[in-house]
């Protein structure tokens, strides 16, 4: 469907969410290292020159990825934090790269596919050498992550990986035709696009500890990964709308719902957070069973037990993490048009 004309300027637009609304009971926890994570992102890009001006570097410390990090992930070990401050940066520098040079091309998504691919060796060990700094860059993360995780670990990141990067094929075809998907299709896509799968899976990372596949391959605990991850993608929509259709992006939820509902922004803001409210209570729901599951299921030493309930407790930091970040990070408080990512040496010579 086409996209509806608004103004650039929507700063009169409640983006919070209502009093009452479930994800403002979810849990908050803050880990004591963000100031650290703030030092980690700024290190990486600086080692990997992924910035080009002085700008560029303010707008990356602006958007305070350390504080994301620490309350999506109270729990990181310290032995952690270089690695997943290096996947953010480079997960937010590319999504500024689509964002501006990367999404003015449609053909060449598959060849970017198999770059990061290549830099994502299952084993975690085999270093490729690329020229594009961003596919170095994260070839170095990959390398210091991968190293303590199951093969099957890496194999369903590296699965969320792949399934990112295809999606911003279909961003940039929506984005040259100026159409915002409808609201059904809209959600399958955004929960790739959003990369919140990848950050998911990061939570048996900076815990140390893996979810048994027994468990993760459960209806309940699928239930509660897809609501989790929808419920931080479509905050994400609310509170990042100023920023889109300031650059002009048309992949975007609240979009997808005014243009359905034929309502303004206003309406569709609040429907979203509807959409929010019903998929946390379904959470809920599938946590409940989750834990009946457990219990009823012998044979799962304490060790499983813990890392079950501790990426249960993530799900929900992420949650609510997310949206507390989101309303300090001048990513969305000042939407303007620098963007992280837009030197062509990123993914080339």
């Amino acid at each position: 469907m086409s996209v509806p004309e608004f103004p650039a300027a929507l700063t009169e637009l409640e983006i919070v969410p209502p009093p009452g609304h479930p994800i403002l009971a979810l849990p908050v926890r803050v880990s004591p290292f963000g100031a650290r994570l703030e030092r980690h992102t700024l290190e990486w890009a600086d080692s990997y020159q992924l910035l080009e001006t002085a700008r560029q570097r303010e707008r990356l410390a602006g958007t305070r990825l350390g504080e994301l990090i620490a309350r999506a992930f109270p729990f990181v070990r310290e032995d952690r934090l270089e690695p997943l401050a290096g996947w953010f940066t480079w997960a937010f520098i590319i999504d500024d790269w689509y964002d501006g040079p990367g999404g003015e091309v449609i053909d060449g998504h598959d060849r970017m596919l198999t770059q990061v691919l290549d830099a994502l060796p299952v084993d975690g060990r085999h270093r490729v050498t690329h020229p594009g700094k961003l596919f170095r860059q994260l070839a170095a993360v990959w390398t210091r992550m991968a190293g303590p995780q199951s093969v099957q670990w890496r194999l369903r990141f590296v699965d969320c990986m792949a399934a990112f990067m295809e999606s911003f094929g279909y961003e940039a075809i929506n984005r040259r035709a100026a159409v915002t998907p409808g609201v059904v299709s809209y959600t399958q896509l955004r929960r790739q696009s959003g990369g919140i799968t990848p950050c998911l899976n990061l939570l048996e990372y900076a815990a140390g500890l893996e979810v048994p596949g027994i468990i993760r391959r459960s209806d309940p605990f699928q239930r509660m990964f897809n609501c989790a991850a929808d419920a931080v993608v479509w905050v994400n929509d609310v509170v990042s709308l100023r920023k889109e259709l300031a650059i002009g992006e048309v992949t975007n939820g609240v979009l997808a719902l005014a243009a359905e509902r034929r309502c303004g922004l206003p309406e569709a803001v609040r429907a979203a957070y509807r959409r929010v409210a019903a998929v946390i209570d379904e959470f809920h729901r599938a946590e409940a069973e989750l834990e009946h599951l457990c219990r009823d299921w012998r044979g799962l030493p304490e060790s499983d037990q813990r890392a079950v309930r501790l990426f249960a407790d993530g799900m929900k930091y992420w949650m609510r993490g997310n949206l507390d970040w989101s309303l300090h990070s001048d990513r969305y408080r000042r939407p303007e048009r620098i963007r992280l990512g837009t030197a062509p040496t990123l993914v080339s010579d």
